[in-house]
């Protein structure tokens, strides 16, 4: 009885001895996309077999005396392995990322949601961080150029911190804006914050100066990614804001269990890329004759332009902190960017200041996520668009056989007065002194932007979250423009005193949603979930004028508003009448997957849009609907390929009317306290624009994701265009505004991958997209007679912007040469070429086809990426070309005058057969600003070596400095097919208008320089 009663209690006592030196560890396993509790989690201790799995709710408790100084291992299909040491912890949570190698690549798609690329029912596409600053841009969109199929970048040619022209593909809307909504961290913000508008005529003028668009202030390295939401299937769930398509921001926030210090410092020197063709042996007819028809003469002019451009610089530095634990982290950053223009005077300068906290609560079901981004900016004498108050002009137009350097040095005289002050050859009101403009024919546009975000979640349980998030975007432009006495007197209103325009407006825009995300409990082979939602959009734009209809200064070069002359009853002081617009908004979505490869998508949304008040339906509703089969794991294809899938989807957007057209009011004019009688006829009918689009595609891998193929066919036709119409002669209105039209969008997108070579010490990856978009005008208002519409007015020029049933929207008009019936030239009397009596169409700038290709090499420390991209088809004009004929100083008419005449094909009025026709007697015709501009239509075609970089990442033993890299940058660094005498990817306006039009615009710039990355 002794014995066996021992036995036991040894027993027992070793295992309570055992027990007590045992560590046990608890904890939880979340995504950290989703933030959801993960269950059947693998959780190890690292070399053993000792180990258990997460529950339902994703928590574990596993216990053992080696867990105190072992590593546990948790593991997932389709997310990435964490390995964590346990020193001695009793408490371990786990948020795993997904693994985009496993699962395909996650997308962000609306509101800012994660999903797996595979569930995606339409196309989208991303662009990495690394994209966006291994060769920086003043304006972060232009560096998305030749990297996203179907997404077409115009930059503005109006120096440093101009805006960029985007559409994705094609243009929609016959008088709206065909610009995407651009959304921040899942929220939409706005890009309207130019108060000086942009340029829309072509003789521009003291407001016709490009402020910069908003979304360029934003600093690059802030950016976690783009995403860009092409076809209205992706962008439906943001209702008429996103019309046009969407590109999603995700910014950068503090990760857990890393703290990092980056510093990143870019310098590039940017060079004219070209220069127009000037001819060097004829002069003047006197010595201060404006244009350059004179007899053979030695001229001085071939460095005018090396006088006047200067070299310009682009620093850049950003520093930035991140940090945190499983329960908060802290992400902020500072950046500041100087650069100067290759026009003198032309600079800018731009601060950064981002501060982004996270953190969770309430056993980490309540996630709050707070940021705050503040953006000064200063932009100096932004280069004017068009024939007025442009440097170029008075610079190109020089005569050949003249001496500019007396007038670079002393573009002044102090001891004149009026006109008299600016030294120069001549009194032309387009050409002017180009010092004198660039010193005293100043601007600058100031800008604050204040963009706060918050966002609260809480997940009740893994099955269904709600979210509450709301920002404010406010903007407050200032932009002054002055011009000094001395100025030529058509520029400044007669005013031998000055000019001064003070434009300052406020945009603050307040949007707020509400999400309720689920994810049925269902077991099977059909899973569900989606998200229904409502949101509200409120802008509200106020300011103040000085300027605009004034008589000038009343004491010279005294540029405050207290000193302008009012004209007539007018104020020189007004303040602007108050724009504000309120969009509410109720949608859902759902998905439904059928065993993992096949899914079904359908959207739905409800806008209340207050631009449609006194209309009897101040709504609209729009749906979409998508369906994608992963085919390759639904049936065994052949070994070569290693994922297949296709899609398809339809959807509906709307798109809002401008502000006050449905109930137009009379007002009070704020200049003079009269009423003014609004003589815009009411249109209560008004319905809001509606596109359809339907698109297909396929998205495939091959040879172990060596190959990747994607393809997209898409057709959309927007209606109900909203169109200005002139009433009949027997109406009191002036304007009236009809609901007709209709434009058509079709084409097609793809990108092919390959990695060429895999090896351990070199790689070779190559990509090509490409993409084509046919557009056409399908109707305008036929029923009531109207097949065509003027989008940008000729002003006396030689041509115009019109849309035409059957043509395109940017569509070019202008005169043609007369011919015969035999296609011969029409001569008038005096010899010169006679023109068409009306306009014809003479081109349009959309390329046919756009191509991107890149290439990226890797060797030991070493990485080598090469951009080339190419558009290919289309016409551009230039109304430079045309005037330096006019003047006799462009290299064609001096090769004219050289061979004894123009040769051509022409005939007489007698109907004889002419073969030469005098140089000044053709170009004096066919240029000019009124000139024959069929004659200056050019290919549109430009291939370029678009972005190139060689970077070395130096090996660190440091434990401080954990990474050095340094690159050797360039950008737009030759073309290698160009045929226009400018870059025809330049826009003077990221409006409607002005499109495919070059009037002494700001040339192209090469950008050559450097990048230093720090890790700490």
């Amino acid at each position: 009885m002794k014995t066996t009663f021992r036995i036991p209690l040894t027993v027992f006592l070793l295992l309570v001895c055992a027990y007590a030196g045992a560590q046990t560890v608890t904890g939880k396993v979340t995504s950290i996309s989703e933030g959801n509790g993960m269950p059947g989690v693998s959780v190890v201790l690292q070399g053993t077999t000792i180990g258990t799995s997460t529950d339902a709710d994703g928590n574990y408790t596993l216990s053992n005396p080696a867990l105190a100084t072992g590593t546990l291992v948790f593991s997932f299909i389709g997310y990435g392995t964490e390995e964590v040491a346990v020193a001695n912890r009793t408490q371990i949570d786990v948020a795993m990322t997904e693994d985009i190698f496993s699962l395909g690549e996650v997308v962000v798609t609306a509101f800012g949601v994660k999903r797996s690329e595979k569930t995606v029912t339409y196309a989208t596409q991303q662009v990495s961080s690394d994209e966006l600053t291994r060769v920086k841009t003043d304006n972060l969109m232009n560096t998305l150029n030749g990297k996203v199929p179907g997404v077409n970048i115009s930059p503005s040619a109006s120096g440093v911190g101009g805006s960029s022209k985007v559409t994705l593909r094609g243009n929609r809307s016959l008088s709206g804006s065909n610009q995407p909504l651009y959304v921040v961290d899942g929220i939409p913000v706005t890009n309207s914050g130019n108060s000086n508008g942009q340029p829309n005529s072509a003789y521009g003028g003291s407001t016709s100066v490009d402020g910069g668009d908003v979304i360029s202030t934003l600093n690059p390295d802030d950016i976690e990614n783009i995403s860009v939401l092409k076809g209205a299937s992706a962008a439906a769930l943001y209702g008429s804001q996103a019309a046009n398509g969407v590109i999603l921001i995700t910014t950068k926030k503090g990760k857990e269990g890393q703290t990092q210090i980056n510093f990143n410092s870019t310098f590039t020197a940017s060079t004219v890329a070209y220069t127009p063709d000037f001819q060097n042996a004829y002069g003047g007819t006197t010595a201060t004759a404006k244009q350059s028809w004179g007899a053979a003469a030695a001229g001085t002019g071939e460095r005018n332009t090396d006088e006047f451009f200067r070299t310009g610089t682009n620093w850049t530095n950003s520093l930035s902190l991140s940090g945190g634990n499983e329960i908060a982290q802290t992400y902020f950053s500072y950046a500041n960017t100087r650069a100067k223009g290759v026009m003198p005077t032309n600079d800018l300068d731009r601060n950064n200041i981002s501060l982004r906290e996270t953190a969770k609560f309430l056993d980490k079901k309540l996630s709050v996520d707070a940021s705050i981004n503040y953006t000064t900016q200063t932009i100096d004498n932004a280069p004017n668009a068009g024939l007025y108050l442009n440097p170029l002009v008075g610079l190109y137009l020089f005569p050949r056989n003249a001496d500019i350097m007396p007038y670079k040095n002393q573009y002044e005289i102090s001891s004149a007065t009026g006109y008299d002050r600016q030294n120069w050859i001549d009194t032309e009101d387009i050409r002017q002194n180009p010092w004198w403009v660039a010193n005293r024919n100043t601007n600058e546009a100031n800008r604050k932007r204040y963009l706060l975000s918050g966002s609260v979640k809480y997940e009740f349980n893994k099955y269904l979250s709600l979210q509450l998030r709301g920002n404010m975007d406010h903007i407050e432009d200032i932009f002054e423009a002055k011009m000094y006495s001395g100025t030529h007197a058509t520029l400044t209103g007669g005013s031998p005193n000055g000019f001064y325009v003070y434009n300052s407006q406020t945009l603050s825009q307040k949007y707020g949603d509400a999400l309720l995300t689920f994810n049925l409990p269902m077991e099977g082979a059909i899973k569900v979930d989606g998200l229904v939602g409502t949101s509200i959009t409120d802008s509200r734009r106020v300011g103040l004028e000085t300027g605009p209809g004034s008589l000038g200064l009343r004491n010279p070069n005294f540029f405050v508003a207290q000193n302008v002359l009012a004209s007539g009853d007018m104020n020189a002081t007004k303040t602007i009448p108050e724009n504000h617009t309120q969009l509410q908004s109720v949608f859902g979505t759902v998905n439904v997957g059928y065993h993992e490869w096949l899914y079904l998508n359908a959207t739905a949304r409800n806008d209340w849009s207050s631009n449609l008040s006194y209309t009897p339906d101040v709504s609209f509703f729009y749906p979409a609907v998508g369906l994608s089969g992963v085919l390759s794991d639904a049936v065994d294809l052949p070994s070569p390929i290693t994922f297949a899938k296709v899609r398809v989807n339809y959807a509906e957007v709307g798109n809002t009317v401008p502000l006050y057209v449905t109930n137009p009011q009379n007002y009070t004019n704020p200049s003079t306290g009269a009423i003014d009688l609004r003589r815009v006829m009411a249109f209560a009918t008004l319905k809001p624009e509606r596109t359809r689009t339907y698109e297909a595609g396929a998205d495939l891998k091959f040879f172990d994701n060596r190959l990747s193929v994607m393809f997209n066919y898409y057709k959309s036709n927007t209606l109900n265009q909203f169109i200005p119409v002139i009433p009949s002669a027997a109406s009191l209105y002036e304007t009236a505004y009809i609901n007709a039209g209709e434009v058509q969008n079709k084409g097609f997108e793809f990108l092919v991958g390959y990695d060429v070579i895999r090896g351990e010490k070199f790689s070779w990856n190559t990509s090509l997209n490409g993409s084509r978009n046919v557009n056409e005008v399908i109707d305008i208002a036929a029923d009531r007679g109207i097949n065509n519409l003027v989008v940008t007015g000729n002003n006396n020029l030689g041509y115009l912007g019109q849309v035409a049933v059957g043509g395109m929207i940017g569509d070019i008009y202008g005169y043609q040469l007369m011919r015969d019936e035999q296609g011969r030239v029409m001569l008038d009397a005096n010899g010169a070429p006679r023109r068409t009596t009306n306009f014809e169409f003479i081109g349009n700038a959309t390329p046919k086809f756009s191509m991107g290709w890149t290439n990226t090499f890797n060797y030991g420390n070493f990485v080598l990426n090469v951009l080339v991209d190419g558009r290919f088809g289309g016409k551009v004009l230039s109304m430079t070309e045309a005037l330096m004929d006019q003047y006799g100083v462009s290299e064609r008419t001096g090769d004219a005058r050289a061979q004894g005449g123009i040769r051509v094909n022409a005939v007489n009025p007698e109907g004889e057969a002419v073969s030469t026709v005098d140089a000044q007697a053709w170009y004096g015709t066919t240029g000019g600003p009124n000139g024959i501009m069929g004659q200056y239509m050019y290919d549109a075609t430009v291939v370029r070596l678009r972005e190139a970089s060689l970077g070395y990442t130096f090996p660190m033993k440091s434990n401080v400095v954990k990474s050095l890299r340094f690159s050797l940058i360039g950008r737009n660094l030759f073309y290698i097919s160009k045929d226009a005498p400018f870059d025809p990817e330049l826009t003077l306006s990221t409006g409607n208008g002005l499109s495919g039009v070059d009037i002494f615009s700001q040339p192209a710039t090469r950008n050559i320089g450097f990048s230093v990355n720090v890790t700490l």
